[in-house]
C-alpha cells in the first residue's frame, strides 16, 4: 500500500525528540524521505538510525536555530540532500537556561520560535513550489496563540502568538505559488516540558491536566498525525488556518473539576 507521502521529502526541525520525534518516525513510515534538523546530536543521530533500521529514509543534520543564517542554509542542505523539498515543519525552540535575563529570554525565545520559521518558510518556498505540493506546518500553542496562561513566559506566548500570524502571512503569500501554511496549537503533551511517558506527573501539571475534558495528557504521535494531515493531500484545499489539538482545553475547560486549594 502505498504511504500519504510516498516519495515526498520532508525537514523537520527539532526532530531529536517530542513532537519533531513522533512526526518525524510517521511521516518515514507514510513513505517520505526525511531530514531532521536539531541541536542534540545523539537524540538526532538515534532517531535517524531507528528510522533506517524500520526501513525508512533518514537524515541528520545539526542546526541551531537561533542563527539565522544557518536556518537558511538548513533549508538548501536538506534539499541538496533529499534531493527537493516538499514539506517544512517549524518547530524547534530553544529554551533559555535559568540564569538568562529578562531580555536574553526573550531575544532567544523569538527569535529560535518565531523569527527561525520566518527565514525557513521564506527561503523553502520557492523550492516547495517547485514540488508540486508544498506544505508549511509551523507549532504554535494554546499558550498566546489561543490563551494567556501562567504556565508560559511573556516571551513564549510571544512566539507562539506570532506563529499564527506568520502562518496565515505565508498562506497569503505562497498560496498563488501552491504553497499552503498552516499551523497546530498543541496544548498538555507528554513531552519533556510536562513530562515524557512513563514519568510519574508532576505537581504543576495535575491542575491543567484535570481541566482538559478528555482528562489526560496528549500523546506526541497523536500531534503528529495533525501533522501528517497537514502535510498530506488529505489538506489539499487547506490554508491558513491552525487547529488547537488539547483535549479540548482551550474550548471547554473544567475548571469545577480542579481543587485549587489542594495545591
Amino acid at each position: 500500500m502505498q504511504g500519504k507521502l510516498d516519495t515526498r521529502k520532508a525537514l523537520i526541525s527539532g526532530g531529536a525528540s517530542g513532537i519533531g520525534e513522533a512526526t518525524a518516525r510517521l511521516f518515514a513510515s507514510e513513505g517520505a524521505a526525511v531530514l531532521i534538523a536539531d541541536i542534540d546530536d545523539a537524540g538526532g543521530e538515534r532517531v535517524v538510525r531507528e528510522i533506517r533500521e524500520a526501513g525508512g529514509v533518514a537524515h541528520y543534520r545539526r542546526v541551531d536555530v537561533t542563527d539565522r543564517s544557518a536556518v537558511r542554509r538548513m533549508v538548501h542542505d536538506a534539499a541538496d540532500t533529499l534531493g527537493g523539498l516538499g514539506i517544512l515543519f517549524n518547530n524547534a525552540m530553544t529554551n533559555p537556561s535559568a540564569d538568562y535575563s529578562e531580555d536574553e529570554r526573550w531575544n532567544l525565545m523569538l527569535e529560535s520560535g518565531l523569527s527561525a520559521y520566518w527565514a525557513a518558510a521564506t527561503e523553502a518556498a520557492p523550492i516547495l513550489a517547485r514540488s508540486g505540493h508544498g506544505a508549511i506546518v509551523s507549532n504554535a500553542s494554546i499558550a498566546g496563540a489561543r490563551l494567556g496562561i501562567e504556565f508560559a513566559s511573556e516571551a513564549y506566548s510571544a512566539a507562539k502568538a506570532g506563529v499564527l500570524g506568520l502562518s496565515r502571512k505565508l498562506a497569503k503569500r505562497f498560496g498563488p505559488e501552491g504553497v499552503r501554511s498552516n499551523a497546530i496549537c498543541p496544548g498538555i503533551i507528554e513531552t519533556p516540558r510536562w513530562r515524557s511517558p512513563g514519568q510519574a506527573e508532576p505537581q504543576f501539571a495535575r491542575r491543567w491536566r484535570q481541566m482538559a475534558p478528555l482528562g489526560r495528557f496528549g500523546k506526541t504521535d497523536e500531534v503528529a498525525r495533525l501533522v501528517l494531515f497537514f502535510a498530506s493531500d488529505d489538506a489539499s484545499y487547506i490554508t491558513g488556518q491552525d487547529i488547537a489539538i488539547d483535549g479540548g482545553f482551550t474550548t471547554a475547560m473544567r475548571f469545577e473539576s480542579v481543587d485549587f486549594l489542594a495545591d
